[in-house]
C-alpha cells in the first residue's frame, strides 16, 4: 500500500468538493467553538456547571463519530448537510460509545499504567520539592529515585500504547459500514484490518507535516482544507484495508479515471 497512491485517491474524490468540504469543516469549528463558550461560561456556577462539564464529555465521543461520518459520506459523493455531524452525532450516542469502551477496555493495562505512573510522577516531584525546601537530602534522594522509576514506567507504557492504539484507529469507520455491530465487534475487526499495517498508517499521517506546518503560517485557514485531505485520506486507508472500496460519484462530465484495482505494494 503506497501513501501517495492513498493521497491520490483522496484528492481525486474530492475534486470539485474542495469547496464544500472547507465550508463544512469551518461549519464544524464554528459549532464547537460556540460549544466550548457555553461551557466555559457555565462551569463556574455550582452544579450547572458540573452538569455541563458531563455533558460536553458525553457528546464529544459522538460528535467525533459524526465528523468522521460527515468524511466518509463526502469522499463517497454522498450529499452532506453542513451540520449532518450534529445530527448523526445524536442518533448515534449509545454506538459511540459501545465502541469507546470497547477500545478503552483493550487498552485498559496500559491506560492504568499511565495513569498510575502519572499520579506517582505527581507526588515524587511534590515531595522532591518539599525535600529541598527542608533540606531533607534522604527525602529528596528518595522522591527523586521514585520519580525517575515512575517516568521510566510511563514512557515504557507511551510506547507500547502507541502501537496498540494504532490497532483501533478505524473503529469508527468500521462502525458506519456496520451499525449492527457491538462495540467489542468494531475493536476486534480494526484490529483485524490493521494488524500488519499500524505501520503504513503511521507513516501516512506523518507525511502530511509539510502541509500542517504551511497551513499554521495561514493563521490556521489552510486547515480549513487540510483536515478534510487528512480525513479522506484515511478513509480511502480504510477502504482499500477492509475491501470496501466506494467509488465516489462524478461531478463534471469528465470521464472517471481512476484506477479499479486496489492498492497494493510495489
Amino acid at each position: 500500500m503506497i501513501a501517495s497512491q492513498i493521497r491520490a485517491s483522496a484528492r481525486e474524490s474530492l475534486s470539485g468538493r474542495w469547496g464544500k468540504a472547507a465550508l463544512l469543516t469551518l461549519a464544524y469549528f464554528v459549532i464547537m467553538l460556540a460549544i466550548n463558550w457555553v461551557v466555559s461560561f457555565l462551569v463556574a456556577i455550582p452544579l450547572i456547571g458540573l452538569i455541563v462539564s458531563i455533558a460536553q464529555i458525553v457528546i464529544s465521543v459522538p460528535i467525533s463519530y459524526g465528523l468522521v461520518a460527515m468524511y466518509i459520506k463526502l469522499k463517497r459523493g454522498e450529499e452532506v448537510g453542513y451540520v449532518d455531524f450534529l445530527t448523526i452525532a445524536f442518533e448515534n450516542i449509545g454506538k459511540t460509545w459501545g465502541v469507546t469502551w470497547g477500545v478503552a477496555f483493550k487498552l485498559l493495562p496500559l491506560i492504568i499504567g499511565l495513569v498510575i505512573s502519572i499520579i506517582v510522577l505527581s507526588v515524587s516531584i511534590a515531595g522532591a520539592a518539599g525535600s529541598a525546601i527542608y533540606g531533607s537530602a534522604s527525602g529528596l534522594g528518595g522522591f527523586g529515585f521514585v520519580g525517575i522509576i515512575a517516568f521510566i514506567a510511563y514512557i515504557v507504557c507511551l510506547i507500547f500504547m502507541i502501537p496498540k492504539s494504532l490497532l483501533y484507529a478505524l473503529v469508527f469507520q468500521i462502525l458506519y459500514d456496520n451499525p449492527n455491530m457491538t462495540g467489542k465487534e468494531v475493536a476486534e475487526e480494526s484490529a483485524r484490518l490493521m494488524m500488519g499495517h499500524r505501520w503504513q498508517l503511521f507513516w501516512l499521517q506523518l507525511t502530511f507535516i509539510g502541509w500542517s506546518i504551511l497551513a499554521a503560517f495561514t493563521l490556521g485557514i489552510g486547515y480549513l482544507w487540510l483536515i478534510p485531505y487528512v480525513m479522506v485520506t484515511i478513509v480511502c486507508f480504510y477502504e482499500e484495508l477492509s475491501g470496501n472500496t466506494v467509488k465516489s460519484e462524478p461531478t463534471t462530465s469528465t470521464p472517471d479515471v481512476s484506477d479499479n484495482g486496489p492498492i497494493v505494494e510495489g
